[in-house]
């Protein structure tokens, strides 16, 4: 109590002087992005406990001298934070990104400054609904129908699609995204498959090896996070495990999937089509080459994009933001083992030992 009254003292005495009270600050990459009133739409409470600023700057010097002066990083898509720009910012309590992916950011850098980087969890349900929304319109060959009702065609013996009923799934990652992915896939009453080496149980999906996945799976469906281990996990052959009647969905990260490899196995009959939101390139040029082949549904990184889970991933960086002012770890924290280099809970039993 007398630690929080002379905290008031001081507080009320600085304001009679006229001297600026200091708040954190709040640094906000791809300034461009935002557009006017974004903040107070989606963050409510933290412009009263922080000063926000943004910068459009991605390195050199001038990046280094904002980031000086920032108590957190909010970092967004594919701005890269480097080691560089970490070390440059000796006050940093934290970094919290807008989405669930930290591939772009180097977290065993942080890691070892003393950061912790917590990510915005808010995309499961639309990323899983996406997913199922391409193996459904491959099934039933909806980028055919489409185009045929386009060109007054005809529906012939040649086609035909598919049910999803009892055919088999095979989900590539089974964290929050892959599991939501496997019970929409139940409805459909589709058989779930799951590799996931850090799962051990589950009551929706049968865990399997990856080679076996990729054996049985009539839908192969990527949900795991981009890392060494997983770049390039669908690449010649694996791919030549898959079934010829098979198809690959990915709406994870692009550099999961070889895409020249990929190609191959499109042209050749190797597997039977692939629907793809994400890309090795974003954002992905139009004469890429796996858009012209009349078997891929090809999207540009958007079709998960949603209102709710915009609205949802912007709550939750506030909480982590918010958590991070107040001296505690945010709850979607990546590297939850990290020993912090800011954390007031040990600052204040030192001081009490100290009195």
């Amino acid at each position: 109590m007398a630690a929080n009254t002379a905290g008031c003292r001081a507080h009320r005495e600085a304001v009679q002087r006229r001297v600026p009270v200091t708040r954190p600050v709040v640094l906000m990459n791809r300034a461009g992005f935002y557009k006017a009133g974004w903040i107070e739409k989606h963050w409510p409470t933290l412009p009263q406990r922080a000063e926000i600023r943004m910068t459009g700057l991605e390195s050199g010097p001038d990046l280094h001298t904002e980031v000086a002066e920032a108590d957190i990083l909010y970092n967004r898509g594919s701005f890269r934070l480097t080691r560089d720009i970490l070390e440059a910012g000796r006050k940093l309590r934290g970094v919290v990104t807008s989405g669930v992916g930290t591939e772009k950011i180097d977290v065993a850098a942080a890691t070892e400054l003393g950061i912790p980087v917590a990510n915005s969890p808010g995309n499961t349900s639309t990323v899983a609904e996406a997913a199922m929304l391409l193996v459904a319109a491959l099934a039933k060959r909806l980028h055919f129908w489409i185009e045929a009702a386009r060109e007054g065609k005809a529906p012939d013996s040649t086609t035909e699609g598919m049910e999803l009923f009892n055919k088999t799934i095979g989900l590539i990652g089974y964290g929050r995204i892959g599991r939501a992915t496997g019970k929409i896939a139940q409805a459909y009453e589709m058989h779930v498959l799951a590799y996931d080496p850090y799962v051990t149980e589950s009551d929706v999906a049968e865990l399997v090896s990856l080679e076996e996945l990729l054996k049985r799976s009539d839908f192969v469906s990527l949900h795991t996070l981009l890392n060494d281990d997983t770049r390039r996990i669908i690449n010649e052959e694996n791919l030549d495990l898959m079934k010829s009647t098979a198809f690959l969905i990915n709406t994870s990260r692009g550099e999961l999937v070889d895409e020249e490899a990929l190609e191959r196995a499109l042209t050749n009959g190797g597997i039977a089509g692939a629907g793809l939101d994400v890309w090795d390139i974003e954002p992905v040029s139009p004469d890429h080459p796996l858009l012209g082949l009349p078997n891929v549904i090809g999207t540009p990184h958007g079709l998960a994009h949603a209102s709710e889970s915009r609205r949802r991933c912007a709550v939750l960086s506030e909480q982590s933001i918010l958590s991070l002012l107040d001296g505690n770890i945010p709850e979607f924290t990546v590297n939850p083992t990290v020993t912090w280099r800011f954390d007031q809970r040990t600052d204040r039993r030192r001081g009490e030992k100290e009195l």
